[in-house]
């Protein structure tokens, strides 16, 4: 299933996915809180088809390489950007956030390694 239409619901979907509270999740797509509405919108079909859906693909990510997450991050992106909503620009500017902390995480263990081997080979 491809991104929800309405890039609330999506935002919604996203944040759920994440592991954001119902109510949390619901503020963050920019919805008014108000009593239930969070659980009445989570049990939409819709949306509880795209969240199932981002939640596999999350559980399938934590088996893929950092190279294939960073690479997944930054479709996100671009997906979201493609939306041209305030809701789907800043999903955007979150993933490439996380792809960039993720890169640095990666180069740095990098150079961390190399420094343990030439270490490691001059002792």
């Amino acid at each position: 299933m491809p991104m929800l239409d309405n890039p609330r619901l999506e935002a919604f979907a996203q944040a759920r996915a994440r592991g954001a509270l119902l109510d949390d999740a619901y503020e963050a797509a920019g919805y008014v809180l108000s009593r239930g509405h969070s659980s009445r919108l989570a049990k939409r079909p819709e949306v509880a088809e795209r969240l199932g859906e981002l939640r596999t693909e999350l559980a399938a990510a934590a088996d893929i390489s950092p190279r294939a997450f960073i690479l997944a991050l930054l479709r996100i992106a671009k997906a979201a950007e493609e939306a041209k909503t305030p809701t789907s620009v800043r999903e955007a500017r979150l993933a490439l956030v996380d792809a960039a902390k993720l890169q640095r995480a990666m180069e740095e263990t990098h150079r961390a390694d190399r420094r343990n081997l030439t270490i490691d080979l001059h002792e």
